[in-house]
């Protein structure tokens, strides 16, 4: 688990369009999301993808650095 992985996730959501919309249709199921995460090669805990959101907002001055 890592988040250069967490990180990778967030990116590929934001920039492919179909990918996001399969992850969008499990969101109301967690075992499902998390299975499909670890299917399409992706590993993080709740932690490191908070620390990803953060991470990315701050590389796309979305937030201040």
């Amino acid at each position: 688990m890592s988040l250069e992985s967490a990180l990778a996730y967030i990116r590929r959501m934001h920039s492919d369009e179909e990918f996001r919309a399969r992850m969008t249709l499990l969101s109301d199921d967690e075992e499902a999301s998390w299975a499909a995460l670890s299917e399409e090669g992706f590993e993080f805990t709740l932690s490191e993808f908070k620390r990803g959101q953060e991470a990315y907002c701050r590389e796309n001055d979305l937030i201040e650095k």
